[in-house]
């Protein structure tokens, strides 16, 4: 069995890539929601 480093290190950046994007979009999705409840919410 051949393992060739290159592919690993490529695979690896690849996955910190998509790990980053989704940990990015969850910032968004959380920003947006606290906003929109902000300024939607009845004044008690």
């Amino acid at each position: 069995m051949n393992i060739n480093i290159e592919n690993v290190m490529n695979s690896l950046e690849l996955m910190g890539m998509g790990m980053s994007a989704i940990f990015l979009v969850i910032i968004v999705i959380y920003a947006s929601v606290s906003i929109m409840l902000k300024f939607t919410a009845q004044n008690k």
